[in-house]
């Protein structure tokens, strides 16, 4: 897709604009408009005031209906329609949307183009939007990677709590949501935090994430994080590390001597500048040589928000979308999701090439009979306790001296039926909680019109474009379809005559393994029997049942805190990186009395 590049020069109060639509100048070249400096601080101040209110209501010191989004919206098309010439305005209007890169003098690095509105939708609507401030960037040389190394920097002083809990959280959500043959993720934090100890490990670091304090200085280079004793590591040194990331996204607060503070900021209510202090220190990491810098016009005070906004960005990233895409899918999850009045997807904004992409999977499209199977260990230990305990049985009977190749087989397919069963619950129970109705599930099925319900129910969800508490349960039921269907077929053989079990038994487990595989997330989150409504629960993983309670700290989302009220007594799949927790009744039943697994539209049970 084409990119629709955007330049603008300022003389005076002269803006002078350039069109160039991909590599090709468009017609609309030299268009001016006069835009006096007033006007820009005037935008920018309003701006901040509607941020700063936006805070207000998160915190509780408002309780009024403010509809901070239409005067958001009435300020942003006020200033398109003063700021751009009437050829871009109608460019900008009729075009359906794509990647837009902004490249302006450096009086203009404050302006978030995203949240010009052009009569219909803001910008950030219906673009991907990147910026470039004139002497600050330049392209990135980086290749595409299939696996990244992510550096998570969190709290290094020691006194914001949130900065240390979307951390730990992120470390927690990555190593979840993405495979580790996907990305390696560190997190360092706490008092020990040295300049020594952190520019060895940012070296050969492909994205770091910072949740701390900005420590700004009027000379750009000196600007940075702000670490224990009143250290600082500063743009200077980052640069001179070499081999420096592709992107930094920063999640931070600002911290800067009063002295500094009463020089930069214009009068007592502080109005008008927090957006240039944000942008400054971007442009120092960007002059240090970071091709790509993700950071917000203004501090964010919800930062739940702000955790969920970054978590849903790397997510779009590790689907291998653009640096630019992933922000239009955070902003857009941000604008779904979040309160009418929190502005989270409003703040953020990209400096670099929105078209930028730093993942590109290396893994294959279709099944690959070559790669490594799944180690018995992983399934043993963390796959849900029905498929590990028959899997441990199987394997038992395959290294005891009088093997039986039907009884071998039996527990295998026994597991597969368990695979089946869990899945399809955790499908149908998803599509059951988005309001997606499935006509066949009105009556009892056996396990071939149970599948065939499963794959009607992904393509419901490929179709509408949903997204699933399991991830990676569309794109591996579909990939393996086929082998599905022959491990199927063997498996109800074995009540009948005909082939013996050894002449399929090394295939069945070898693509039943492959499964298993792509299904990582059975073996990323958990199965739970929750016993009460206080978070007390049985675990379902590995060989074992565990008792286990929800923390007090996830008990703190309102969300999954009546998810677990409403789930007592049921068996449960919790995302624990989401913190979504997804009742599997009427479709899977747990019995702990009796430690029994049932499928109620089955017809089958099975003791755990």
């Amino acid at each position: 897709m084409d990119i629709l590049n955007i330049l603008i020069d300022r003389v005076d109060n002269v803006n002078v604009f350039n069109l160039i639509q991909g590599r090709t100048p468009g017609r609309d070249t030299h268009l001016h408009t006069s835009v006096d400096q007033d006007l820009i601080q005037e935008f920018l101040d309003e701006l901040e005031r509607i941020a700063h209110l936006s805070n207000q209501v998160h915190e509780g010191g408002l309780s009024y209906d403010l509809n901070l989004s239409r005067r958001l919206r009435n300020a942003g098309q006020t200033f398109f329609d003063q700021f751009f010439p009437d050829p871009i305005q109608d460019k900008l209007r009729s075009s359906e949307g794509g990647f837009l890169f902004f490249h302006v003098d450096q009086t203009l690095a404050s302006l978030p183009w995203e949240l010009l509105y052009e009569g219909t939708c803001f910008l950030a609507d219906k673009f991907s939007i990147g910026k470039n401030i004139a002497g600050f960037w330049s392209e990135s040389q980086r290749a595409e990677r299939d696996r990244l190394r992510v550096l998570i920097i969190a709290d290094p002083t020691e006194d914001l709590d949130w900065a240390r809990q979307e951390g730990e959280g992120l470390l927690e959500s990555l190593n979840a949501d993405v495979s580790s043959d996907r990305i390696d993720v560190e997190l360092l934090t706490g008092p020990r935090l040295g300049k020594l100890e952190l520019l060895e490990a940012i070296r050969d670091r492909d994205i770091i994430h910072y949740a701390g304090h900005l420590h700004y200085d009027p000379r750009q280079k000196e600007s940075g994080w702000l670490l224990p004793e009143g250290k600082i590591l500063r743009a200077r040194e980052i640069e001179k590390m070499g081999s420096l990331p592709g992107l930094v996204f920063s999640n931070s607060c600002m911290s800067m001597p009063d002295h500094l503070r009463r020089q930069e900021l214009i009068g007592e209510d502080q109005t008008g500048n927090e957006g240039k202090l944000f942008n400054h220190l971007a442009g120092a990491f960007l002059r240090a040589g970071i091709a790509s810098y993700i950071g917000t016009s203004w501090e964010i005070r919800d930062s739940s928000h702000t955790f969920e906004f970054a978590l849903q960005f790397y997510r779009s990233l590790f689907e291998e979308r653009s640096v630019g895409e992933a922000m239009f899918d955070a902003r857009k999850h941000a604008r779904q999701q979040f309160p009418v009045n929190d502005l989270t997807w409003a703040a953020y904004n990209l400096h670099g090439n929105p078209l930028t992409r730093i993942f590109r999977s290396g893994n294959r499209r279709t099944f690959d009979a070559s790669r490594n199977i799944l180690t018995s260990r992983k399934i043993l230990q963390q796959y849900p306790y029905p498929i590990s305990r028959l899997y441990r049985k199987f394997l038992d009977l395959q290294d005891g001296p009088d093997s039986d190749s039907r009884l071998m087989l039996s527990n295998l397919s026994r597991c597969f039926f368990h695979t089946l069963g869990i899945c399809g619950s955790i499908l149908f129970s998803n599509l059951e909680s988005l309001k997606i109705r499935l006509p066949g599930l009105d009556h009892t099925l056996d396990f071939n019109a149970w599948t065939d319900e499963i794959f009607e129910g992904l393509n419901k969800v490929h179709s509408l474009g949903v997204e699933l508490t399991a991830p990676g349960l569309v794109e591996s039921f579909f990939l393996h379809r086929d082998n599905i269907e022959k491990l199927l077929k063997w498996s109800q053989s074995l009540t009948e005559e005909g082939e013996p079990p050894d002449a399929y038994m090394v295939t069945f487990q070898y693509l039943f393994d492959n499964l298993l595989t792509d299904l990582s997330f059975l073996g990323r989150y958990r199965m739970v029997y929750l016993k009460d409504a206080a978070g007390d629960a049985l675990e379902l993983r590995g060989q074992h049942l565990t008792e286990m309670r929800i923390l007090p700290s996830q008990m703190e989302n309102v969300q999954l805190s009546r998810s677990i009220m409403k789930s007592a007594g049921q068996l449960c799949f919790f995302n624990t990186s989401r913190r979504s927790l997804l009742s599997l009744s009427p479709y899977m039943r747990f019995d702990p009395s009796e430690r029994e697994l049932q499928y109620p539209l089955l017809g089958w049970s099975d003791e755990a």
